[in-house]
C-alpha cells in the first residue's frame, strides 16, 4: 500500500507550486519555525528553490515601513538556516545527476579533504550542469539537416522541464521554460565552465550566453570559417574570465588560429588570460609560411 502523504508534506508541495507560478510567499515562510523552514528547503523542487533563495536575497520593507535587511541575516535563529540552502542544493544535485557525484567520490581528494567538500556552490554547479544538459539537447536537434530556425528556440525536453519542477501552467506564466533562451536567460550567469559542438559556435551563441563569465571553454568538431567566426565572438566576450581552452577533434588553419589568439587578448591590457591551452586529435595546417603573429603574440606572453 502506498504511503499516505502528510498534511505538512501537502502543504509544502503546494508553496513549491505557488513559488514557481510566480507568488512571493517569501514573508511569510519568513515566518515559519526553523524546523519547518528548513524542512521546507529540502523538499522545495529547484527552481522554487531558486525563486525562494532569490526573493530571500533581497531587501524587504518590515512591516513598520522601514526597509529591513536581507531576511536571510535579520536574526540569528534564521542564519543557521539560510545556510541549509547549500545543502539543500547538494541533495538536489545527488538526486539528478547521480553518476557525476560518483565521479566527484573517486577523485583522490587531498589528505583532509573530505569528499564534496570542494565543492562549496551546490546551487552554481547546479545551475551550470543543467545548462549544459540543455545545451546538448539543443545542439542535438540542430546538428539534424532538418532543423532550419535559431538556436533560442529550440525546446528542450519534458524531462529536464519537469526536473526542475515545472509542470506546465504556461497560462499562468509569463516565461516559457520549454525555451532554450530561457534557460541561458536565467542561468547563463552560473556557466563558468561549458563544452560545445561546432553548430553551436554561432553569433547566435554569444548573445545566448551574454550573462555568462566563462573560465573553461571545451570545443569539438570546429571546421568552418562561420564556426570560427561564432567561436571568436564568443571568446572576445569572456577573454577578460577565461582561463582554459581545449580543442578536440577539430580542423584549424593558420588564419583560425590567428583569429583564435587575437580574440583571447583583452582589449584594455592586451595581456592572456588564458593559462591552458590544448589542441588534441586535431588538424592543423601543414607547413604554413610562417607562424600566424596572433599565435606568436598568445606564445610570448609565456602562458
Amino acid at each position: 500500500m502506498a504511503e499516505v502523504p502528510s498534511l505538512i508534506s501537502l502543504c509544502m508541495k503546494k508553496v513549491g507550486k505557488d513559488i514557481i507560478l510566480g507568488y512571493d510567499l517569501s514573508p511569510d515562510i519568513y515566518e515559519l519555525p526553523s524546523e519547518l523552514f528548513d524542512g521546507l528547503l529540502m523538499l522545495l523542487p529547484p527552481l522554487a528553490l531558486q525563486k525562494l533563495q532569490e526573493e530571500m536575497s533581497r531587501p524587504l520593507r518590515s512591516w513598520n515601513g522601514h526597509e529591513s535587511a536581507n531576511i536571510c541575516f535579520r536574526n540569528g535563529r534564521k542564519r543557521g538556516s539560510c545556510e541549509n540552502f547549500n545543502t539543500a542544493w547538494k541533495a538536489l544535485f545527488i538526486l539528478r545527476w547521480p553518476d557525476i557525484v560518483r565521479k566527484i567520490q573517486q577523485v583522490d581528494w587531498p589528505a583532509g579533504v573530505a569528499k564534496h567538500e570542494s565543492i562549496s556552490d551546490w546551487q552554481h554547479m547546479y545551475w551550470e550542469t543543467h545548462l549544459q544538459n540543455c545545451i546538448d539537447e539543443a545542439a542535438e536537434i540542430a546538428v539534424l539537416p532538418s532543423f532550419d530556425g535559431c538556436l533560442g528556440e529550440i525546446e528542450i525536453p519534458d524531462m529536464i522541464i519537469k526536473s526542475i519542477g515545472y509542470e506546465g501552467h504556461k497560462s499562468h506564466s509569463t516565461c516559457d521554460y520549454s525555451k532554450l533562451s530561457y534557460h541561458c536567460e536565467q542561468f547563463g550567469s552560473y556557466a563558468r565552465c561549458l563544452r560545445l559542438q561546432n553548430i553551436l559556435c554561432i553569433a547566435e551563441t554569444s548573445h545566448l550566453l551574454r550573462k555568462s563569465q566563462l573560465q573553461q571553454l571545451v570545443l569539438r568538431w570546429i571546421k568552418s570559417n562561420e564556426q570560427i567566426d561564432g567561436l571568436c565572438q564568443l571568446l572576445r566576450q569572456n577573454n577578460e574570465t577565461l582561463s582554459s581552452l581545449e580543442f578536440i577533434d577539430c580542423n584549424l588553419l593558420s588564419d583560425s588560429l590567428n583569429a583564435i589568439c587575437n580574440s583571447l587578448c583583452t582589449k584594455d591590457t592586451q595581456t592572456y588570460r588564458v593559462q591552458h591551452f590544448s589542441i588534441s586529435n586535431t588538424v592543423l595546417e601543414r607547413n604554413p609560411a610562417s607562424l600566424p603573429p596572433g599565435l606568436v603574440s598568445f606564445l610570448s606572453s609565456g602562458k
